[in-house]
C-alpha cells in the first residue's frame, strides 16, 4: 500500500483531533502544517511529527510530493482554500460546514469536479457506528424525530445530514419552520433556535429541533428517534447509545459504545495535551471519514460524504431560514432552481 501523504491547514481543536485519528489509519501521514499563526503549526510540528510548518497555506498547495490537505479553518475560508487544493490537484479533507453561502458552496462543487480530485466534507455522524446501527434496524423511518443543543451554524449540519443523505431516501419536497433568537447565538443568522418540519416525496417527514441548551442527560448533544410501524429505534447520548422497541416494554436490542471519549496525545503523560479523539473505534466517525477517504483515492471512487452533499445541506438550512422569515411552507424543488441545483442522488 502506498502512503497517502498529507498537509494539515488550520492548527486548532479539530486539527487536533483529526491528527489523532490520522495516525491510525493504515497508509495515511500527515507531513506538513500550516496556520496563519506559525506558532500553532510549529506546534502540530512538534506534537505529532512531520517535515514542516508554515503560515503559508500555499506552501502545502505547491508541495508536490502532498497527495492531499485536510482544511480545518472554519467555513468562512473553505471555499477559497478548497478551490486553491482543486487547482493544486490536492485531493480535500474539509471540516464542516462547507461555506456560508450557497453561491460559495457551488463554485467549490465547480472547481472540485472540474480538477477531478477526491473530497470529503466532514459530515462524520454519518458513519458513526450508532447511526449505522439505527439505518439497519429501521431502514425507511415513517417519522424521524432530532434535537440538537448547540449554535445552528456548527451542528445542524450534522443533522441536517442524516434526515436528508442518510435516514430518508426519498427528494425532500417541503419545508417548514419557527423559529427565532432565544439564546444570544448565531447572531448573524435569521434565528439560533427553531422547530423545522421536512417532507419527503415518499410521504415520510422529519421533525428537527434545534436550541442553544442542553437540559437531559440521555439527549446530550444530539439524539434521534426513528418511528416505524412496528417499532422505534432510539439513538442517545450524542450516538453513544441506539436501542431498538417494539414495545413499551425494555430495549429489544441496544448498542452501546464502550470506548473513552479522550486520548492523551502523550500516552505517557496522561495529564496534558488532552483532545477528544474519538477513535480509532470511536462512536462518531471521525476516524471513519479519513480512512473513507484514503479508500476513495486508491479505489478512485467518490467518498460517501461528497462536495454536493456538504452543498446541499447548506441549501436545506438556507431552506429552513426562508420558512423561518416568510412564515410560508418552501417548496423545496422550486427553491433550488434559484441556484439551478438538484438534490444528490
Amino acid at each position: 500500500m502506498n502512503t497517502l501523504r498529507f498537509g494539515c491547514i488550520g492548527c486548532g481543536n479539530m486539527g487536533k483531533l483529526h491528527l489523532l485519528n490520522s495516525g491510525y489509519v493504515p497508509g495515511m501521514e500527515v507531513v506538513a502544517y500550516a496556520d496563519v499563526d506559525q506558532e500553532k503549526a510549529e506546534q502540530f510540528l512538534s506534537d505529532f511529527g512531520g517535515e514542516y510548518a508554515t503560515a503559508e497555506a500555499a506552501d502545502l498547495f505547491a508541495d508536490a510530493s502532498l497527495d492531499g490537505v485536510l482544511i480545518q479553518t472554519g467555513e468562512r475560508h473553505h471555499p477559497a482554500l478548497g478551490i486553491a487544493a482543486a487547482g493544486a490537484g490536492k485531493h480535500i479533507f474539509m471540516e464542516k460546514p462547507i461555506a456560508v453561502t450557497v453561491e460559495e458552496a457551488l463554485e467549490l462543487e465547480a472547481a472540485v469536479r472540474a480538477a477531478g480530485v477526491k473530497y470529503i466534507i466532514g459530515l462524520c455522524n454519518r458513519l458513526a457506528p450508532g447511526v449505522a446501527r439505527a439505518k439497519q434496524l429501521l431502514p425507511h423511518p415513517w417519522i424521524t424525530f432530532g434535537q440538537c443543543t448547540d449554535t445552528v451554524s456548527g451542528q445542524a449540519c450534522h443533522n441536517l445530514d442524516l434526515i436528508v443523505h442518510k435516514f430518508h431516501e426519498a427528494p425532500l419536497t417541503n419545508v417548514y419552520a419557527t423559529g427565532g433568537h432565544y439564546y444570544g447565538l448565531d447572531e448573524h443568522q435569521p434565528a439560533d433556535s427553531f422547530i423545522a418540519t421536512l417532507r419527503f416525496a415518499d410521504g415520510s417527514q422529519a421533525c428537527y429541533i434545534q436550541h442553544g441548551r442542553a437540559y437531559n442527560a440521555l439527549m446530550r448533544k444530539y439524539s434521534f428517534q426513528l418511528f416505524g410501524k412496528d417499532r422505534c429505534v432510539f439513538l442517545a447520548k450524542r450516538f453513544k447509545e441506539c436501542y431498538l422497541s417494539t414495545s413499551l416494554a425494555a430495549p429489544d436490542f441496544g448498542y452501546v459504545f464502550e470506548g473513552p471519549d479522550f486520548t492523551p496525545l502523550d500516552p505517557e503523560n496522561p495529564a496534558g495535551h488532552f483532545t477528544d479523539a474519538r477513535g480509532p473505534h470511536g462512536y462518531m466517525g471521525h476516524y471513519d471519514e479519513l480512512v473513507a477517504l484514503c479508500q476513495a483515492i486508491r479505489d478512485d471512487t467518490d467518498p460517501p460524504m461528497t462536495v454536493e452533499h456538504g452543498r446541499h445541506v447548506l441549501q436545506v438550512e438556507k431552506a429552513i431560514f426562508a420558512s423561518i422569515t416568510s412564515g410560508e411552507v418552501v417548496d423545496y424543488t422550486e427553491f433550488l432552481r434559484q441556484w439551478g441545483a438538484e438534490q444528490p442522488i
